[in-house]
């Protein structure tokens, strides 16, 4: 599981010290290793890692002792969004927004709990609410950006990113958001650049790395996507599923029909209900002439997604090509 599992195997057998190996910790005080501050902002190295896990852990014991302490909220409300823990984060809103009604914090985290409920317009509406009690609050504008671009505003999410990286100049977040964008604009040399600059800000970041391979997969470098994808999976704190089925279309294009299939069922494990990880396994295994498997996958994928043109299309082949094998294997034999 990579670096992430291994920090958290260490942090379990360490309970009362769960970061005493960690930089910047050997290098402080005992007193000021311990400090919430510093274990804040050790947390937000985390989320920068994309170690999600292990940033909750730490922003979740840094609150157990002080439940207010505002440095590391919006940290801690990030993870929870990317683990995808909603209930905590509506508990975490309520307490907030009853405590600190007049804080940034206490709406961005209302928001964010729209937001991951798919109530994109609510979610606007909180997230423009907590930059009316502070304008400078970087966070939101970043949330303030997803919201518009869920909903296909691109003017409006550049704007916000911009405005986050001018007020949070030293995170790669905002130019990575903003690259992630231009590549859904389908403007690639746009966002490599925009990428390039998030990797110099920040680079073991492994969603950085899965999108310069998205930019390198689009530009026809497949040989290179791979190699990106790969340094996006050893980087990670854990195998992520866009990652490994990304990665197995780019051993697609490379003919590494067995490494393909290898990040697909990887992918497959990690989100067993993904109907175009699916549709990978069952065109990879077409092209290994595997057509009874295929069959299987893309009826599987499209029990999911009914209206998956390409799984459809390529079942009608699969078939076609099931019936003539089993055609010329059943050819008369007079003897």
């Amino acid at each position: 599981w990579g670096r992430g599992r291994q920090r958290r195997l260490r942090q379990a057998a360490t309970v009362d010290s769960p970061a005493v190996d960690e930089y910047p910790s050997p290098l402080l005080p005992p007193a000021l290793a311990l400090n919430g501050h510093t274990l804040a902002a050790q947390s937000t190295r985390y989320f920068y890692e994309g170690d999600y896990e292990s940033c909750y852990q730490m922003s979740k014991r840094v609150l157990e002792d002080d439940p207010y302490h505002l440095a590391t909220l919006p940290v801690h409300i990030a993870a929870l969004v990317m683990l995808d823990m909603k209930s905590v984060v509506f508990y975490v809103a309520h307490q907030l927004v009853n405590a600190y009604p007049t804080t940034a914090v206490a709406w961005f985290a209302a928001g964010c709990y729209y937001y991951m409920v798919r109530k994109y317009e609510q979610a606007r509406r909180l997230f423009h609410k907590a930059l009316g009690c502070d304008r400078n609050f970087a966070p939101a504008w970043i949330a303030f950006g997803h919201a518009f671009a869920q909903h296909d505003e691109n003017d409006q999410a550049f704007a916000a990113y911009r405005t986050a990286s001018r007020l949070f100049p030293g995170s790669h977040l905002p130019w990575l958001f903003i690259g992630m964008e231009h590549l859904r604009t389908k403007s690639p040399l746009l966002a490599q650049q925009c990428l390039e600059c998030a990797r110099s800000l920040m680079p073991t970041d492994p969603h950085i790395y899965n999108e310069l391979g998205v930019v390198a997969y689009q530009r026809k470098e497949y040989g290179r996507a791979c190699e990106l994808l790969l340094q996006a999976l050893r980087l990670s704190g854990a195998p992520q599923e866009v990652f490994c089925a990304n990665l197995g279309q780019a051993f697609l294009k490379c003919k590494a029909y067995d490494r393909a299939l290898m990040a697909f069922q990887q992918a497959h494990r990690l989100n067993p209900r993904c109907a175009s990880v699916l549709s990978g396994m069952a065109f990879t295994f077409q092209l290994q002439d595997r057509p009874d498997k295929a069959i299987e996958h893309y009826h599987k994928s499209l029990s999911i997604h009914r209206d998956d043109a390409f799984a459809a299309e390529m079942l009608n082949y699969a078939v076609q090509e099931a019936s003539e094998r089993s055609c010329s294997m059943n050819v008369y034999d007079p003897f």
